[in-house]
């Protein structure tokens, strides 16, 4: 199926607002506000003349539903970073370093002992980096050094309660889900729940490795939640409270 996506923005107020523009099979154009940014659906084969039309609507939409319900933007409102900054984890706390590289739109990182190193593209006049951009490498670098530590609470809540074979651990930034488990045995998890208090990243832990007993949500499946997260209940309030804080 022909499937074409460009990432642009639209400035609203101090914000930058990601817009990701999909062309596709499709007869209409539909205009979205997504988690992690806006949506501009488009027909693949459509004129130059009608995309370029959809985008300026769709722009204009945008801009009326922000002054509508501002509330909306504030999840795109970029965070500052700096040198010296303290980034704590439920493992450790990392100490963030910015440092520039050569690339034109690449970053990377790396950690040394509690030192969090983020070479970040030279910016060219009037760019700006997103807060989604920044947050996915801090999570990507911090991830990797966590992952051993993490994985190990994982395979110890399974061998103990579990018993059942684990393929793969993964840790990534994801916006729309806390984990998710796989027939395969594959368990991803959101790196952001490594924000979170020890008690209730356990829980998702707990919640992903009782999909290997149940593939869904029924009672068996919360029974096996329950055997190794008594207060489950509790930690899955505290997630709908105060989850969308979490972010790096």
């Amino acid at each position: 199926m022909l499937n074409r996506q460009t990432r642009t923005s639209l400035r609203w107020k101090d914000i930058h607002l990601p817009l990701l523009i999909i062309e596709e099979k499709r007869v209409d154009a539909r205009v979205s506000i997504g988690k992690s940014s806006a949506y501009l659906r488009i027909p693949y084969t459509a004129p130059k003349a009608f995309k370029h039309e959809k985008l300026i609507w769709a722009k204009k939409w945008l801009l009326e539903t922000l002054t509508e319900k501002p509330e909306m933007a504030q999840r795109w409102k970029n965070k500052e970073y700096r040198s010296g900054q303290v980034i704590k984890t439920v493992f450790k706390n990392f100490v963030l370093e910015l440092t520039t590289n050569k690339a034109k739109s690449t970053g990377t990182v790396h950690t040394k002992g509690n030192q969090l190193v983020l070479a970040l593209p030279k910016l060219e006049e009037n760019d700006y980096f997103t807060h989604d951009f920044v947050a996915t490498l801090i999570s990507k670098g911090i991830s990797a050094d966590l992952h051993p530590e993490f994985s190990a609470r994982v395979h110890g809540y399974n061998r103990r309660y579990y018993n059942e074979g684990i393929k793969d651990i993964k840790l990534k930034y994801l916006h729309s889900r806390w984990g998710s488990c796989a027939y395969s045995g594959n368990l991803n998890f959101s790196s952001k729940i490594l924000l979170a208090p020890m008690h209730v990243m356990d829980h998702i832990i707990i919640h992903e490795l009782a999909h290997l007993k149940e593939m869904n949500h029924s009672a068996r499946f919360w029974k096996w939640v329950e055997k190794a997260d008594p207060n489950y209940k509790k930690h899955e309030a505290w997630l709908n409270t105060h989850g969308d804080k979490l972010d790096f």
